[in-house]
């Protein structure tokens, strides 16, 4: 995995309310925001947007607030089902 664009992960309470609503695509499968687009294979439905990390082009967009919540969650989960182990 390529190096981070934050120093640290910025949280979702470390936002200003205007860097919380800037929107971010993502993959809807990995949730990873690393999202390219080849407008050369674009057709009619598809923006020829998708997921560097895992291929999938099920690409979805929200603030980046609220991915840091939800990754925050995500991440929360991990733990829990490890510790059960």
């Amino acid at each position: 995995m390529g190096p981070s664009l934050f120093a640290t992960t910025p949280t979702s309470a470390s936002l200003s309310p205007e860097e919380y609503n800037e929107k971010v695509y993502y993959c809807l499968s990995c949730h990873s925001l690393h999202i390219l687009v080849d407008e050369g294979l674009a057709d009619g439905d598809w923006d020829g947007s998708y997921c560097a990390k895992c291929g999938s082009t099920h690409v979805g967009q929200c603030a980046i607030g609220e991915w840091l919540d939800e990754e925050d969650r995500r991440k929360a989960k991990r733990k829990e089902i490890e510790w059960n182990k």
